[in-house]
């Protein structure tokens, strides 16, 4: 179904259009438009990556003017950003890096323009902590901080490196998946970030987790690219010695409820970087 969607976006212009448009009305949407975005940028050539990207934001800037949330907008302009560093370098890394400066920007947009749309969220926060307190105990509520305004836009901006992280890759896959079936899972496991990069970046998040809430919700911005090219070292693992999808699962499940792990992660990728995990083959 993936690659027959994939197929359908590289028949033409319009077809691509299409696709970028729902995901710019339809928020839950947005990740697979932002991707059909890279998919004609990576598959056909900025140029058109640019015009359908220009023509997909119109309808997804109306509706952050009506809605007040311009997430959609900011994620197509992400992924499309860097998937336009990848098709002129080839390097998978440095693209997911152009990723971050669009993200931080918008969130610094957002808390600039915008602060009317992140005071909204923190009502809508605040009657969610009304109702848990009204229904629990004191202690099941106590660590349940209310976050400040330019933490909220922070941590928008850290979502929406994620998700055009992975929409990139998506497109990437898509890609593959049409012109040369299987490279993009060895591209993928070799994903490495230049050392400097990967020391530069693990240093910013830690200090940032150390510098308080508002500073640590900015600078785990950061943090994003390292923890795709840890990703990318657990399946490499995972294919190296033939551990199996339930390894994977219960890895990233592990990664999700444990901070713990996420710090693992970091420290993973940085020793990597230098030292090599047994990753010989370059990330294209």
């Amino acid at each position: 179904m993936m690659r027959d969607l994939a197929e359908f976006i590289m028949r033409g212009r319009w077809q691509a259009l299409a696709v970028a448009v729902i995901g710019s009305v339809l928020v839950i949407a947005a990740p697979v438009s932002a991707a059909a975005i890279a998919l004609v940028t990576l598959g056909r050539s900025v140029r058109d990556g640019a015009w359908v990207v220009l023509w997909s934001m119109l309808p997804a800037l109306l509706l952050g003017w009506v809605s007040g949330d311009y997430g959609t907008g900011l994620l197509l302009l992400s992924v499309f950003a860097g998937a336009a560093v990848l098709a002129q370098t080839y390097s998978l890394s440095l693209a997911l890096l152009a990723v971050v400066p669009m993200s931080a920007l918008g969130g610094v947009a957002q808390l600039a323009f915008n602060s009317a749309f992140l005071d909204a969220l923190l009502t809508v926060f605040d009657t969610w902590i009304e109702a848990l307190e009204s229904g629990a105990d004191e202690t099941a509520v106590i660590g349940l901080l209310r976050p400040s305004v330019p933490q909220v836009a922070g941590l928008m901006a850290v979502g929406n490196s994620l998700l055009a992280c992975i929409s990139l890759l998506l497109g990437r896959y898509w890609q593959a998946a049409l012109y040369k079936p299987g490279a993009f899972g060895n591209e993928f496991r070799a994903l490495r970030l230049p050392s400097l990069w990967a020391a530069a970046l693990v240093l910013v998040t830690v200090a940032g987790a150390l510098g308080g809430r508002e500073l640590a919700a900015w600078t785990a911005l950061a943090g994003i690219p390292v923890t795709i090219c840890g990703f990318a070292l657990l399946h490499h693992v995972a294919r190296d010695r033939q551990l199996g999808f339930g390894f994977l699962a219960v890895s990233y499940m592990l990664w999700a409820f444990v901070d713990l792990l996420k710090l693992g992660v970091l420290i993973a990728v940085l020793l990597d970087a230098f030292f090599d995990f047994g990753r010989r083959a370059k990330a294209s």
